[in-house]
Order: structure tokens, then C-alpha cells, then sequence
């Protein structure tokens, strides 16, 4: 059984060259590593000839998304299973065996699997991975099938069953740089029949060290929340998500009035309000951790803020007409695009 791995990458660059070297560890080799990259990324030739593996970099001319360049590297592909994962982590030697186990043994048609920090020796790094508001999953087993309920899947750490990725159903319109599509992704797979298991197989992740550069992306992420909630409608993680940052938009609008009115006092009682679920998660575990983790509430208030800030900008592009929302997707509808638009050259 071939099994294949696509990667998804902005550049040639030497955190892409330590991931294939973390793949030619593996103890259950890739057959082959796809990697898909925007025209002009860098020197391919000398990543595919200081490798032992069977190496393909597919250019695109023109840049799909992360999502979408991953399925056209999926169907690029020979494998009867593509493992995703992500240019800047790194793949313990058991990963791709335990992840191709993980499908097999469960019968399921992608296995979303678990992230951890690879740089944990930064402050920052360790904020995002401990956060209440985590990007990246650490799953329990868990079976889903219809919906994703409340669990987020990413797809820097995914295996699917290929044969999926020839149903237009599944794959989601671009969201170019913004965030949500892995979970567009993972909702399609589930909202036509098929089923994803949540594992805890772990791949490594090197987290943003700058703050500007956290805060930049959870506003991206916050941008792509009201695509996800059109295109997704039938979604409980859309709702729930929708709700508390829009929750969140409320309380720091009432704040910002109470402070323009000249009452400080008692805007720092609506902000109160917004922090203290991050108070109430993060210093129960302080004494576990220690102190370092009474700080985390601070950077996960921070976090959210961008993405609040975010969606309401998201909100304004959609409803402008500057950002098209594209058709929301219900069990049986066919709203898939073909990856007609990306020509691409090995």
C-alpha cells in the first residue's frame, strides 16, 4: 500500500529541508513527498538531490491557498493514503506508521492528528501551546462522523484517504491566507458521509516567536470566521465560534464606549468580564506549571482581540462585496471548485 506525503510551502528553505530529513527517518518511509510551492520559491534541485527519498516539487503559477494547494498535491499523488503536514514541523520517526495504522485499525477516511510545540523553549511558543484558545489540537481518540461538533482538526497533521480528494464536494473554496479552511476542509469530508478520526499521534510545530507576528495571524484567522460561518452553515464549531467572538466584539464595544464617555472605572468592568475565562483556565494549572502560567491569560486576551478585531474586518470585506463568500455547503450539495485554476509544473 503506497502511502504519500504532501507539504504545502510558502519557500525552499532550510525548515522545509529538516522536515524531509525528519520524513527520511520515518520508520515506515513515505513512498513519495510531494511538495507544493508557488512559482519561483526557491532552488528545488538541490533539496530533491541531498535527499534519500523520492522527492517531487510541484510549482503552482498561481498561489491556491494552503488548503487547496494541499488537495492538488493529494491528487497529484500515487498513494492510496496522503498524509499532509506542514513546512515549519517536524515528523517524529513513528509518525507516518502510526498515523497509517490509525486509519487502517479505525476504518475511518482521514486521521486528524495532534500538535505540539517544537520550539518550547520560547516564552511565546509555550503561550500558544498551553492557550485556551490553542490553534493546534491535542485530541483524545475521538470517532467523528456528520459534524465536527467541537473539535478543531488542522491539516498540518492529516492523513486522508485519496480517493476522497476526487470528490469536488470536499474541497473548499480559497481562503487565501485567512484561517478556518483546514475546518471547511475537515466538515466537507464529514458532511458527505465520510469519517474522520481525532488521534494523538503528535507532529512537532516551530510556533511564532514574535508577538506582532502571533497577533497578525490570529487576526487572519479572525478574518476567515465569517467565510467559515457562510460556507459552513450547518456547523456547531462555526456557531460556537461565531458566538463567543461576536460575544467578545460586544464587551469591547461597551468597554470602548465607557472609556470615549470619560468613565474608566467602569469600563474595567466589561474587560474584567472578557479576561477572566482565561484567568479561571490558566492559574488552576499554575501549580503544575508555575508561575509563567499566570501570564498566559494576558497573551490569551491579546489573541483574541486580534481575531475579534479580525472577524469585524472579515465582516466588513464580505458584506462590501470585496471578499466573495461563495455558496455555504449542505449535506448533498456540490460546491467544490475544480483546481483547474492552478497549473502547475514538477
Amino acid at each position: 500500500m503506497r502511502v504519500s506525503v504532501v507539504v504545502a510551502a510558502a519557500r525552499i528553505d532550510a525548515q522545509l529541508a529538516s522536515l524531509v530529513r525528519s520524513l527520511e527517518a520515518q520508520t515506515r518511509r513515505p513512498d513519495e513527498v510531494l511538495i507544493v510551492v508557488p512559482e519561483g520559491a526557491g532552488d528545488a534541485r538541490s533539496l530533491i538531490a541531498s535527499s534519500s527519498l523520492d522527492v517531487r516539487v510541484v510549482e503552482l503559477a498561481k498561489d491556491p491557498g494552503p488548503m487547496r494547494a494541499r488537495v492538488f498535491g493529494g491528487i497529484a499523488a500515487s498513494g492510496r493514503y496522503v498524509a499532509f503536514i506542514d513546512s515549519d514541523c517536524i515528523a517524529p520517526p513513528r509518525w507516518l506508521e502510526s498515523m497509517v495504522a490509525e486509519a487502517v485499525r479505525w476504518r475511518a477516511d482521514a486521521v486528524a492528528g495532534s500538535l505540539a510545540a517544537a520550539n518550547g523553549d520560547k516564552f511565546l511558543s509555550r503561550a500558544q501551546d498551553r492557550s485556551l484558545i490553542a490553534p493546534y489540537p491535542r485530541h483524545k481518540r475521538v470517532l467523528l462522523s456528520g459534524d465536527l461538533d467541537l473539535k478543531l482538526v488542522v491539516a498540518a497533521n492529516m492523513l486522508v484517504d485519496r480517493a476522497a480528494l476526487f470528490d469536488e464536494r470536499v474541497i473548499p473554496s480559497s481562503y487565501w491566507r485567512f484561517g478556518f479552511e483546514d475546518l471547511d476542509f475537515a466538515y466537507r469530508l464529514l458532511a458527505t458521509g465520510r469519517k474522520i478520526l481525532c488521534s494523538p499521534v503528535l507532529a512537532y510545530h516551530y510556533n511564532r516567536t514574535s508577538l506582532l507576528a502571533v497577533l497578525k495571524r490570529y487576526y487572519e484567522y479572525g478574518r476567515g470566521l465569517p467565510l467559515f460561518r457562510r460556507r459552513c452553515r450547518g456547523s456547531l464549531y462555526s456557531k460556537a465560534v461565531t458566538a463567543l467572538t461576536y460575544s467578545l466584539v460586544a464587551i469591547l464595544a461597551v468597554a470602548a464606549i465607557l472609556l470615549a464617555s470619560g468613565r474608566p472605572a467602569a469600563a474595567a468592568l466589561p474587560l474584567a468580564i472578557a479576561i477572566s475565562p482565561f484567568y479561571a483556565y490558566h492559574v488552576p494549572r499554575a501549580l503544575r506549571d508555575g508561575a509563567e502560567r499566570l501570564l498566559y491569560p494576558l497573551v490569551d486576551f491579546a489573541l483574541a482581540v486580534a481575531a475579534a478585531v479580525g472577524a469585524v474586518v472579515g465582516e466588513v470585506e464580505v458584506v462590501s462585496g470585496r471578499v466573495e463568500p461563495r455558496p455555504g455547503f449542505e449535506p448533498g450539495s456540490s460546491v467544490g471548485e475544480p483546481l483547474s485554476g492552478c497549473p502547475g509544473r514538477a
